[in-house]
């Protein structure tokens, strides 16, 4: 895309940061209403597991489950979308996605079950639907100038 080409569309970033997590938990509650959801955990607890270590036997608290799903619903979005330029944006959210599945072998050595496919779909889908957002909308941090750390 040239510079003089920009995205027609205008963006609305509080309102983009609300339908985006709002639709990311509706997707995690969806599949948990499926019960696909169990199926991913119990997916996720016999990969992690280590055959010497007994099975956890520790269920997560939901509301502690999807308070913390809901808090990355809504702040992977807030960050990717002022941030600059794609591959930062990509950077963000793939260490996003990345922190939160090493939270299952930090689960499993507490013998708590490693019940993070909510937390893990939360940011899958909220971080591709910030970066769709960004790569179709003119977002005031990419029409800012920035400086480079050598310049003064």
């Amino acid at each position: 895309m040239s510079e003089n080409e920009q995205p027609n569309e205008q963006s609305h970033i509080g309102l983009a940061i609300l339908a985006t997590g709002i639709m990311a938990l509706a997707l995690a509650a969806g599949l948990d209403f499926l019960g696909i959801i169990r199926t991913m955990d119990a997916f996720l607890t016999h990969l992690l597991s280590p055959q010497s270590m007994p099975p956890p036997t520790i269920s997560l608290n939901s509301s502690v489950l999807w308070g913390g799903s809901a808090m990355l619903a809504f702040l992977l979005p807030a960050i990717i979308l002022n941030i600059p330029s794609l591959w930062r944006r990509l950077l963000v959210w793939s260490l996003t996605f990345v922190l939160t599945l090493a939270w299952g072998p930090v689960l499993l050595l507490a013998s708590h079950k490693p019940e993070i496919t909510i937390a893990l779909i939360a940011v899958l889908w909220s971080g591709f639907c910030a970066i769709f957002y960004s790569s179709n909308h003119a977002l005031p941090i990419d029409q800012t100038p920035h400086k480079n750390h050598g310049e003064s």
